[in-house]
């Protein structure tokens, strides 16, 4: 039998139910930090969408901006049109600010020439993938606005880049950190294929870390980059299959700390590439004279 206490004994009260909370009430610290954990393509993309004080603090604050990676991550249906107008739109909000610019996909010239006319005293990482609508003899002379530069990617792409590489090594004497990566090996013996390793022995005397993904250069063009940049530390020659690994090559490349052979693995190698045709017959077209021939087929 229950006693008379328990008989008259109250519940307890439900507790209060949690408020919702009101993202548009941010203090402006706490929504900088969370847009900061964001990637620029998200922001460019969906931010907007969430209220008004969102969007105003990712247009207007140029701290945001001073490192933009716009590297899609497998995002395939981004169009070209949608690729450069976030690029410009992430180059016209950091507002002369930018110290690091990455981007990937069917960017156009046009950018980089933005964002060497706004941030040219300020940017000291420059890292394009698969741009291929950029091309060696504009970006050599835009390049040269970046005397700060530190560190240089030029990755999956079709063309070579002597004369950038060149203009590179001459105006940015901080240049420590270079990349040249290509998608795929193809054997060609009648294509040149020592001329970026010749741009790099002659004018970057500095450079600390070199990756050469796929690359044609021979072992002439090694010797002459180990002879030109004597404080070499981290060397990665894979893929690049025209380089045979002699005594003599490997003695002069054991002085280097990091070095990895054209033969190992690539189980780290962080961009998609292809399996090395060893014998192609015939030289790609550019993607110039791709997008003239197709222009010409649609206009028929």
């Amino acid at each position: 039998m229950a006693s008379p206490s328990s008989s008259h004994r109250q519940e307890p009260a439900p507790a209060p139910e949690e408020a919702t909370r009101d993202w548009a009430e941010l203090p402006r610290d706490a929504l900088l930090t969370v847009l900061h954990k964001l990637g620029h393509v998200d922001i460019l993309m969906g931010v907007a969408l969430v209220c008004g004080p969102w969007a105003r603090a990712a247009r207007e604050e140029p701290e945001l901006w001073r490192r933009v990676d716009l590297r899609l991550h497998g995002r395939r249906l981004i169009t070209p049109r949608r690729v450069n107008s976030m690029a410009r739109e992430a180059v016209r909000r950091a507002a002369g600010q930018c110290q690091a610019f990455w981007a990937e996909g069917a960017l156009d010239h046009s950018v980089i020439s933005r964002l060497g006319n706004t941030s040219a005293l300020s940017l000291k990482s420059l890292r394009l993938i698969s741009c291929d609508w950029i091309y060696d003899t504009p970006l050599a002379l835009t390049i040269t606005k970046f005397t700060l530069l530190e560190e240089l990617e030029l990755s999956n792409y079709r063309a070579d880049f002597p004369k950038t590489c060149t203009a590179a090594g001459k105006a940015c004497p901080l240049l420590k950190r270079l990349r040249l990566s290509s998608e795929r090996f193809v054997k060609h013996s009648q294509v040149p294929a020592d001329g970026e390793a010749a741009a790099i022995a002659t004018t970057m005397p500095g450079l600390q870390s070199l990756q050469l993904f796929a690359k044609r250069l021979t072992n002439g063009g090694l010797a002459a980059i180990l002879d030109g940049c004597p404080l070499l530390e981290s060397l990665d020659i894979r893929h690049c299959f025209n380089i045979v690994m002699n005594d003599e090559l490997c003695a002069r490349c054991s002085l280097v700390e990091m070095l990895r052979h054209p033969h190992d693995p690539t189980d780290d190698y962080d961009l998609e590439f292809s399996s090395p045709d060893m014998d192609y017959p015939w030289v790609r077209m550019t993607p110039q004279t791709e997008y003239y021939d197709e222009w010409e087929f649609s206009s028929r």
